[in-house]
Protein backbone atom coordinates (compact mmCIF):
# COMPACT_ATOMS: atom_id res chain seq x y z
CA UNK A 1 0.00 0.00 0.00
CA UNK A 2 1.04 3.60 -0.88
CA UNK A 3 1.61 6.30 1.44
CA UNK A 4 1.50 9.79 0.89
CA UNK A 5 3.69 11.25 4.38
CA UNK A 6 2.92 14.24 5.28
CA UNK A 7 5.21 15.25 8.00
CA UNK A 8 3.28 18.15 10.71
CA UNK A 9 5.18 20.26 13.03
CA UNK A 10 3.37 20.29 16.26
CA UNK A 11 4.73 22.44 18.68
CA UNK A 12 2.51 21.52 21.76
CA UNK A 13 3.55 23.28 25.10
CA UNK A 14 1.76 21.34 28.08
CA UNK A 15 -0.50 23.76 28.79
CA UNK A 16 -2.32 23.35 25.02
CA UNK A 17 -4.55 20.36 25.23
CA UNK A 18 -7.78 19.68 23.72
CA UNK A 19 -9.58 15.98 24.60
CA UNK A 20 -12.60 13.99 24.92
CA UNK A 21 -14.30 13.04 27.77
CA UNK A 22 -12.44 9.73 29.66
CA UNK A 23 -13.39 8.07 32.54
CA UNK A 24 -12.82 9.77 35.94
CA UNK A 25 -12.02 6.57 38.16
CA UNK A 26 -8.30 6.98 39.54
CA UNK A 27 -6.92 4.64 41.79
CA UNK A 28 -3.93 6.36 43.78
CA UNK A 29 -1.65 6.65 41.63
CA UNK A 30 1.49 8.85 40.87
CA UNK A 31 0.43 8.01 37.17
CA UNK A 32 -2.75 9.32 37.11
CA UNK A 33 -3.22 10.30 33.69
CA UNK A 34 -1.54 7.29 31.98
CA UNK A 35 -4.97 5.33 33.53
CA UNK A 36 -7.17 6.91 31.31
CA UNK A 37 -5.53 5.71 28.03
CA UNK A 38 -6.55 2.93 25.51
CA UNK A 39 -5.10 -0.26 24.87
CA UNK A 40 -3.27 1.38 22.03
CA UNK A 41 -2.62 4.63 23.28
CA UNK A 42 -0.96 2.54 26.06
CA UNK A 43 1.66 0.82 23.89
CA UNK A 44 2.21 4.19 22.08
CA UNK A 45 2.78 5.63 25.56
CA UNK A 46 4.86 2.88 26.47
CA UNK A 47 6.66 3.39 23.30
CA UNK A 48 7.35 7.16 24.01
CA UNK A 49 8.79 6.41 27.34
CA UNK A 50 11.27 4.16 25.56
CA UNK A 51 12.83 6.55 23.56
CA UNK A 52 13.00 9.31 26.27
CA UNK A 53 14.82 7.49 27.65
CA UNK A 54 17.00 6.41 25.24
CA UNK A 55 17.77 9.81 23.93
CA UNK A 56 16.21 8.38 20.53
CA UNK A 57 15.55 11.58 18.08
CA UNK A 58 14.42 9.70 15.04
CA UNK A 59 11.82 9.57 12.99
CA UNK A 60 10.46 6.19 14.25
CA UNK A 61 7.18 4.29 13.49
CA UNK A 62 4.54 3.97 15.76
CA UNK A 63 3.85 0.17 16.90
CA UNK A 64 0.12 1.10 16.48
CA UNK A 65 -1.24 3.80 14.21
CA UNK A 66 -3.15 6.63 16.10
CA UNK A 67 -5.41 9.44 15.26
CA UNK A 68 -4.13 12.91 15.38
CA UNK A 69 -6.30 13.41 18.39
CA UNK A 70 -5.59 10.69 20.41
CA UNK A 71 -1.71 10.96 19.98
CA UNK A 72 -2.04 14.49 21.19
CA UNK A 73 -4.24 12.91 23.95
CA UNK A 74 -1.49 10.58 24.37
CA UNK A 75 1.29 13.43 24.52
CA UNK A 76 -0.42 15.12 26.43
CA UNK A 77 -1.09 12.21 29.40
CA UNK A 78 3.41 11.28 29.08
CA UNK A 79 3.88 14.78 29.90
CA UNK A 80 2.03 15.28 32.41
CA UNK A 81 2.62 12.29 34.26
CA UNK A 82 6.26 12.30 33.84
CA UNK A 83 8.27 15.22 35.71
CA UNK A 84 11.40 13.36 35.83
CA UNK A 85 12.09 13.48 32.42
CA UNK A 86 13.12 16.74 32.18
CA UNK A 87 15.32 16.50 28.92
CA UNK A 88 12.22 15.64 26.98
CA UNK A 89 10.87 18.79 25.31
CA UNK A 90 6.92 19.08 25.09
CA UNK A 91 7.13 19.59 21.42
CA UNK A 92 7.32 17.19 18.61
CA UNK A 93 7.01 15.99 15.07
CA UNK A 94 4.66 13.69 13.59
CA UNK A 95 4.04 12.05 10.09
CA UNK A 96 0.43 11.19 8.85
CA UNK A 97 -0.65 8.41 5.86
CA UNK A 98 -2.57 9.79 3.40
CA UNK A 99 -5.77 8.07 5.74
CA UNK A 100 -4.20 11.09 7.79
CA UNK A 101 -3.59 8.42 10.75
CA UNK A 102 -0.33 9.13 12.80
CA UNK A 103 2.34 6.60 11.75
CA UNK A 104 5.36 8.08 12.87
CA UNK A 105 6.45 10.47 15.35
CA UNK A 106 9.53 12.73 16.32
CA UNK A 107 10.66 13.14 20.10
CA UNK A 108 12.81 16.62 20.55
CA UNK A 109 15.05 17.13 23.84
CA UNK A 110 15.98 20.15 25.32
CA UNK A 111 19.53 18.86 26.72
CA UNK A 112 22.24 16.87 24.38
CA UNK A 113 23.06 13.03 25.39
CA UNK A 114 26.91 14.79 25.65
CA UNK A 115 25.37 17.19 28.11
CA UNK A 116 23.04 15.07 30.02
CA UNK A 117 25.70 13.54 32.41
CA UNK A 118 26.45 16.94 34.07
CA UNK A 119 23.09 17.90 33.64
CA UNK A 120 21.75 14.96 35.39
CA UNK A 121 23.89 15.14 38.18
CA UNK A 122 23.31 18.40 38.63
CA UNK A 123 19.72 18.01 38.39
CA UNK A 124 19.55 14.69 40.98
CA UNK A 125 22.12 16.72 43.55
CA UNK A 126 19.43 19.26 43.29
CA UNK A 127 16.40 16.82 43.94
CA UNK A 128 17.84 14.66 46.42
CA UNK A 129 18.80 17.70 48.60
CA UNK A 130 15.35 18.97 48.76
CA UNK A 131 13.67 15.32 49.30
CA UNK A 132 16.23 14.36 51.88
CA UNK A 133 15.14 17.55 53.82
CA UNK A 134 11.17 17.74 53.11
CA UNK A 135 11.90 13.48 54.66
CA UNK A 136 13.41 14.51 57.41
CA UNK A 137 9.83 15.82 58.76
CA UNK A 138 7.53 14.30 60.41
CA UNK A 139 4.21 14.72 58.93
CA UNK A 140 2.95 14.75 55.29
CA UNK A 141 1.94 18.40 55.88
CA UNK A 142 5.26 19.93 56.87
CA UNK A 143 6.91 17.74 54.11
CA UNK A 144 4.51 18.92 51.24
CA UNK A 145 5.06 22.71 52.89
CA UNK A 146 8.61 22.39 53.39
CA UNK A 147 8.91 21.78 49.64
CA UNK A 148 6.76 24.53 48.60
CA UNK A 149 8.92 27.00 50.24
CA UNK A 150 11.68 25.85 49.25
CA UNK A 151 10.97 26.35 45.38
CA UNK A 152 8.87 29.24 45.93
CA UNK A 153 12.17 30.54 47.89
CA UNK A 154 14.51 29.64 45.25
CA UNK A 155 13.35 30.54 42.25
CA UNK A 156 11.47 33.64 40.24
CA UNK A 157 8.94 33.54 37.44
CA UNK A 158 11.08 34.37 34.01
CA UNK A 159 9.22 33.57 30.83
CA UNK A 160 12.75 33.21 29.16
CA UNK A 161 13.91 30.83 31.57
CA UNK A 162 15.44 28.01 30.05
CA UNK A 163 13.80 24.63 29.96
CA UNK A 164 11.23 26.41 31.65
CA UNK A 165 8.48 23.91 30.78
CA UNK A 166 10.81 21.39 33.03
CA UNK A 167 11.60 20.42 36.54
CA UNK A 168 15.29 21.20 35.83
CA UNK A 169 14.46 24.76 35.62
CA UNK A 170 12.75 25.61 38.94
CA UNK A 171 15.10 23.17 40.99
CA UNK A 172 18.61 23.80 39.03
CA UNK A 173 18.10 27.60 37.81
CA UNK A 174 16.72 30.72 39.53
CA UNK A 175 13.77 30.99 36.94
CA UNK A 176 10.54 29.23 35.50
CA UNK A 177 7.30 29.61 34.27
CA UNK A 178 4.33 27.87 35.63
CA UNK A 179 5.03 24.53 33.89
CA UNK A 180 8.41 23.95 35.63
CA UNK A 181 7.41 25.29 39.54
CA UNK A 182 4.17 22.44 38.74
CA UNK A 183 6.54 19.94 37.67
CA UNK A 184 9.23 20.32 40.21
CA UNK A 185 6.89 20.27 42.96
CA UNK A 186 4.97 17.02 41.50
CA UNK A 187 8.46 15.20 41.24
CA UNK A 188 9.38 16.05 44.81
CA UNK A 189 6.33 15.54 46.49
CA UNK A 190 6.04 12.05 44.92
CA UNK A 191 9.56 11.18 46.07
CA UNK A 192 8.60 11.53 49.95
CA UNK A 193 5.43 9.47 49.41
CA UNK A 194 2.87 12.40 48.51
CA UNK A 195 0.60 11.57 45.66
CA UNK A 196 1.15 15.25 43.38
CA UNK A 197 -0.78 16.05 40.10
CA UNK A 198 0.19 18.16 37.51
CA UNK A 199 -2.86 20.21 36.51
CA UNK A 200 -3.93 22.76 33.39
CA UNK A 201 -6.24 25.35 32.90
CA UNK A 202 -6.34 28.97 33.01
CA UNK A 203 -6.02 31.35 35.82
CA UNK A 204 -6.60 35.22 35.81
CA UNK A 205 -6.76 35.02 31.76
CA UNK A 206 -3.68 32.95 30.97
CA UNK A 207 -2.97 29.52 30.24
CA UNK A 208 -1.44 27.96 33.02
CA UNK A 209 -0.29 25.34 35.34
CA UNK A 210 -0.51 24.05 39.13
CA UNK A 211 -0.68 21.00 41.55
CA UNK A 212 -3.46 18.58 43.01
CA UNK A 213 -2.01 17.10 46.38
CA UNK A 214 -3.24 13.82 48.00
CA UNK A 215 -3.06 14.83 51.93
CA UNK A 216 -4.43 12.58 55.29
CA UNK A 217 -7.54 11.54 52.69
CA UNK A 218 -8.14 14.75 51.19
CA UNK A 219 -7.25 16.40 47.55
CA UNK A 220 -6.11 20.17 47.86
CA UNK A 221 -5.37 22.29 44.89
CA UNK A 222 -1.53 24.03 45.33
CA UNK A 223 -0.26 26.75 42.87
CA UNK A 224 3.28 27.53 43.80
CA UNK A 225 3.32 30.37 40.79
CA UNK A 226 1.32 32.62 42.34
CA UNK A 227 2.45 32.25 45.75
CA UNK A 228 5.42 32.94 44.61
CA UNK A 229 4.46 36.17 42.69
CA UNK A 230 2.77 37.10 45.78
CA UNK A 231 5.81 36.42 47.94
CA UNK A 232 8.21 38.37 45.81
CA UNK A 233 5.96 41.31 45.99
CA UNK A 234 5.13 41.49 49.45
CA UNK A 235 8.52 39.99 50.44
CA UNK A 236 7.16 37.42 52.69
CA UNK A 237 6.06 33.92 51.99
CA UNK A 238 2.59 33.23 50.74
CA UNK A 239 -0.40 30.52 51.19
CA UNK A 240 -3.16 32.15 49.59
CA UNK A 241 -3.17 29.03 46.92
CA UNK A 242 -1.82 26.37 49.46
CA UNK A 243 -3.92 23.36 49.92
CA UNK A 244 -6.95 24.78 49.06
CA UNK A 245 -10.66 23.46 47.41
CA UNK A 246 -12.53 23.51 44.18
CA UNK A 247 -14.33 26.45 45.69
CA UNK A 248 -11.48 28.68 47.10
CA UNK A 249 -9.66 28.44 43.43
CA UNK A 250 -13.12 28.85 41.22
CA UNK A 251 -12.75 32.49 41.43
CA UNK A 252 -9.19 32.82 39.20
CA UNK A 253 -8.67 28.78 38.24
CA UNK A 254 -10.79 26.72 35.51
CA UNK A 255 -9.40 23.86 34.19
CA UNK A 256 -8.80 22.67 31.33
CA UNK A 257 -11.04 19.43 29.78
CA UNK A 258 -8.26 17.71 30.52
CA UNK A 259 -7.41 18.46 33.69
CA UNK A 260 -11.54 18.11 34.72
CA UNK A 261 -10.54 14.03 35.41
CA UNK A 262 -8.48 14.70 38.25
CA UNK A 263 -10.21 14.25 41.39
CA UNK A 264 -12.17 16.84 43.28
CA UNK A 265 -10.86 18.93 45.75
CA UNK A 266 -14.01 19.43 48.00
Amino acid sequence: MLFKTLYTILMMLALSVSTTARAKEYPLDYAVYRNSLSQNELTVYSQIYDKAMSFDDSMFSLQVPLSASELDYTMNCFFFDHPELFWLNTSYRYALNSSQTVIKLQLKFGISPSDFPNANTLFETKLNHLVYNASLLSTDIEKEKYIHDYICSNTAYNVDSPLNQSAYSALTSSYSVCAGYARAFQLACNKVGIPCYYVTGTSKGINHAWNIVYIDGMYYNVDLTWDDVIADNFSKPSYIYFNKNDAAFAADHTRSDFAVLLPACN
